[in-house]
């Protein structure tokens, strides 16, 4: 009798045991659950607030009848949205890219389109990427300010500018190809130049002549027994240079003659006979300028002869008259920038070729107006037919 008591016993206490754990996890797992369920309730409610509250704030560029042409990632030194362009009719089947901005009647890019006729007619060209030092010059006047677009070429991608569209403004995309410039950049007559404040079209009268010069490199012109070399982004202007040495030495005798005519006692002057000409060093994506070179080069190479042999400190009547003499040859050795133009072709649009691709979109161009106040009403918008569709 008692070894059963104790055997019942223990029993229930074992049964009791194994029901308290039980209980004890229940109310784990609810907690947990229940805990879960509100977090996530509350994660949900954030992140579409933070969403309505982020579309309220984003800008979206559209046109006159509401067609978007897409969100906004920045802006551009003017204030104008600037817009990720998708060009999706490439021959090789891969999307590219390019970066446009949006005024409120027109659109621009960094590059230029350059025309063989005025009035921006004629067959487009553009520049390749990365050309950073020929008609680089911005809408502030400045050299090496603008003109110049980098997200192409980093994207290892041809050229894209905004040029003259069909009906002028407010402008169509071109991209580069791989064919040359129809025409010589000499015969180029004009540019639209998109990103200029202009009332009207931005299309513009251009010369190649016009370019900036930019002073040749001339420590290597006169030949020593240490070899010379051109700094880093300078190249080696001697093919150039050796045409014209037959002139170059029969003006440097009627030089060193004329010297000599006034020299007097203190002279003569001589051409040392293994003196020679060294060479001239331009600017990559530079040209030595032919202009006058002959006599700058005489001009110099007559005075580093001067300096090395003659002292002239002491004859101040001397000097002037050596001067005098070589005033007509004085005049700077410069090299100039050579612009490369490759052919651009129009971008069409992809639902209908024969167009333009910004063809599509009709000036006045819009931005949506931001949101109301922050609200943790939600509403439910039906969207419309063409939502969503580019």
């Amino acid at each position: 009798m008692t070894s059963f008591a104790r055997g019942w016993s223990s029993s229930r206490l074992s049964n009791q045991q194994g029901f308290v754990v039980t209980v004890e996890l229940i109310l784990i797992i609810t907690i947990l659950v229940l805990g879960s369920l509100v977090g996530l309730i509350a994660i949900r409610d954030a992140l579409f607030k933070h969403y309505v509250n982020k579309q309220s704030t984003e800008t979206i560029v559209a046109d006159a009848a509401g067609n978007r042409l897409g969100k906004a990632i920045d802006f551009d030194e003017h204030d104008a949205p600037r817009i990720f362009l998708f060009d999706r009719t490439r021959l090789d089947g891969q999307a590219r890219r390019t970066l446009i901005s949006v005024r409120d009647d027109r659109f621009t890019s960094r590059e230029a389109i350059y025309y063989p006729q005025q009035n921006c007619t004629g067959a487009p060209c553009i520049k390749t990427t990365s050309d950073e030092t020929s008609d680089s010059v911005g809408v502030d006047g400045q050299s090496g300010s603008g003109n110049v677009s980098y997200f192409n070429a980093l994207q290892g991608f041809p050229n894209y500018a905004v040029g003259r569209g069909s009906q002028g403004l407010p402008g169509g995309l071109f991209r580069e190809t791989a064919a040359a410039c129809p025409v010589d950049t000499a015969d180029i007559q004009s540019r639209w130049m998109s990103q200029s404040v202009v009332a009207g079209e931005p299309c513009e009268p251009y010369s190649a002549d016009d370019q900036p010069a930019d002073p040749a490199y001339a420590s290597c012109l006169i030949e020593t027994l240490e070899p010379c070399e051109c700094p880093g982004s300078y190249e080696d202007e001697s093919d150039l240079l050796d045409t014209y040495l037959p002139e170059i030495s029969l003006v440097l005798d009627q030089a060193v003659a004329s010297v000599n005519g006034v020299l007097g006692l203190v002279g003569p002057l001589e051409v040392p006979s293994d003196f020679s000409i060294g060479t001239l060093c331009c600017r990559e994506a530079y040209n030595l300028d032919p202009e006058a070179l002959v006599d700058a080069v005489v001009f110099v190479v007559v005075e580093q002869l001067i300096e090395e042999q003659l002292d002239l400190s002491s004859s101040p009547l001397v000097e002037q008259a050596v001067s005098t003499v070589l005033a007509p040859l004085e005049g700077e050795i410069t090299c100039s920038s050579f612009i490369q133009l490759q052919a651009a072709e129009a971008v069409p649009d992809i639902n209908n070729g024969s167009r333009n691709v910004l063809e599509q979109f009709t000036a006045p161009f819009w931005v949506n107006a931001p949101g109301g106040q922050a609200t943790n009403e939600w509403f439910y918008t039906e969207p419309t037919a063409n939502e969503g569709i580019r």
